[in-house]
């Protein structure tokens, strides 16, 4: 197999440090997770091979299937591999495997083989084994009702493809977004009036680990869905257009949390680039915000992956003005990180604002820039930074102070003040060791 190498320039480096970015640089984050990701299917089948696993074979004959699908279709098999839910199942499988784990489950792979088939229209059969009882095709959609631990046979002829599990045959729509008897299709959040299109993934099991996940969303809700990222994408693009670029470069999925009584929830994951989850938000203002944190995670997960910026984890943990917990280096690098994005964020909008929205829009500004600052310091403080990465964070702690002096009202100045005294001091009574 070969890969091209992916590097970062350090003039790249420093301009992702900024919380900035190009084209350029963004294409070369996505080219690394995407060599990433092939590198994972290729260890998958490595791992496999000549070992006495139930799924050996039916990998082997999957692997041999996507190196043809890229060479004959490799931009949808590329897009299909790149999936978020494939990257975290692909790790996970990879652990097992090296741990020897009887609950590995490799020949998923078959089931990345048989999405590319059904989308290219491919003629081929292919046994895939159930995820949670469904027949799973990443980026297509999966089987409605839950069957006995066992493998469904996807046939592809003619253009149409059927799926026989147990005693059902299930055939999937030429338009395999739309739903059927026996079938549920992943959907799109297109606007041809924006340019956006995202895949919205309610179905596959491994669309973000960790988190509690919103169950299938009714038309309706897609609806809703659609109109909230068509408003906060329309308000990235006419005043915030690096963030936008970002977005459009770095996200492709979006996974519905589970809805929360007060406020929002919002998740990415390093083992998921591409994917933001979210609860849904019916305010274009938060929506924008929120695409704008998780973006500075995909960005530095991707990063992360290139140049390492942190030393061996010695188990020491610390305050982020953000969270109840102490938190380890890498945990304070990511929320500085995304906090800068959300201070640049702020510091653009609360100009675009009025009367009490623009006092609270200069409120987050104010509170977020002096959070992500101080975290930034502590991360210059702690010593488990390598030289990539101080230069990183020294890169920037001089960001967030050059906003420093931007004026703020006294009364927001003095309502930062409060609350962040307040969020310290409940901190410090929780965790009473790091008095």
């Amino acid at each position: 197999m070969s890969l091209p190498c992916h590097e970062l320039s350090e003039d790249a480096l420093m301009l992702l440090a900024a919380g900035d970015s190009t084209p350029e640089i963004l294409r070369e984050l996505v080219a690394a997770q995407r060599s990433k990701q092939v590198l994972l299917l290729w260890g998958i089948e490595r791992l496999t091979r000549g070992v006495d696993h139930p799924d050996a074979v039916i990998t082997a004959q999957a692997y041999d299937m996507l190196t043809l699908f890229l060479r004959r279709h490799p931009a949808i098999a590329t897009d299909v591999i790149s999936n978020p839910a494939v990257s975290a199942w692909a790790l996970t499988t990879i652990r097992d495997l090296r741990a020897g784990a009887p609950h590995a489950r490799p020949g998923q792979l078959a089931g990345v083989a048989a999405a590319i088939a059904v989308r290219t229209g491919w003629p081929c059969g292919i046994r895939v084994p159930t995820m949670e009882g469904r027949v799973v095709l990443p980026t297509v959609g999966c089987t409605a009702s839950p069957m006995p631990d066992q493998a469904g046979l996807v046939t592809v002829e003619h253009g149409r493809a059927l799926i026989e599990l147990g005693d059902e045959r299930i055939r999937i729509p030429s338009d395999a977004s739309r739903d059927a008897p026996g079938w549920l299709g992943m959907r799109t959040l297109a606007s041809p009036e924006t340019g956006m299109s995202l895949l919205l993934d309610d179905l596959h099991p491994t669309r973000m680990p960790g988190e509690d996940l919103d169950g299938r969303v009714s038309d309706d809700a897609v609806g809703e869905w659609r109109r909230s990222l068509e408003s906060a994408w329309t308000l990235l693009a006419e005043h915030h257009p690096v963030q936008a670029g970002e977005v459009r470069s770095l996200v492709n999925t979006i996974t519905p949390l589970a809805p929360v009584p007060v406020g929002l929830r919002s998740a990415s994951s390093r083992e998921t680039f591409g994917c933001v989850a979210l609860t849904l938000i019916r305010d274009d203002r938060l929506t924008a915000v929120t695409l704008t944190h998780e973006v500075q995670h995909v960005k530095l997960c991707a990063v992360l992956d290139i140049v390492r910026l942190i030393g061996p984890d010695r188990g020491s943990r610390y305050y982020a003005p953000w969270r109840e917990d102490p938190r380890p280096v890498e945990g304070l690098l990511q929320g500085s990180y995304a906090f800068l994005g959300v201070t640049r964020f702020w510091r653009r909008q609360r100009h675009l604002q009025a009367g009490e929205a623009a006092e609270a829009a200069h409120f987050e500004f104010a509170r977020w820039r002096e959070a992500a600052e101080l975290v930034a310091t502590t991360l210059l403080d702690t010593g488990d930074l390598n030289h990539e990465g101080r230069i990183f964070v020294s890169v920037m702690l001089k960001t967030l102070e050059s906003w420093s002096a931007d004026h703020v009202p006294a009364t927001v100045a003095s309502a930062v003040r409060r609350v962040s005294q307040e969020h310290r001091r409940r901190w410090l009574e929780r965790n009473p060791g790091f008095a």
